[in-house]
């Protein structure tokens, strides 16, 4: 199984575009899954996320963290653009 995560770890570093890619697209999965109103994506994962949804509510919530997954995706796809050669 370690030779398999090396065979992956150095493909990556030889093809960055790639990591960029696939990194954009798991970012997209969540944004989508927010704005679905999906609890695997919604659910807080940590106290200081538990205090935000308390404070600002379930709505205001998801739609923050999907409009900054969302932001992550269109980075992610920023630096997929960019690699390109």
């Amino acid at each position: 199984m370690e030779e398999i995560f090396d065979q992956v770890k150095v493909f990556f570093e030889l093809n960055p575009k790639y990591a960029y890619l696939v990194l954009s697209i798991i970012f997209f999965i969540f944004a989508i899954g927010n704005f679905l109103n999906k609890d695997w994506a919604i659910d807080p994962a940590n106290s200081t996320q538990k205090f935000n949804y308390e404070i600002f509510g379930h709505t205001i919530f998801r739609s923050t963290k999907g409009l900054i997954y969302l932001l992550g995706f269109i980075a992610g796809l920023c630096g997929f653009i960019i690699h390109l050669e």
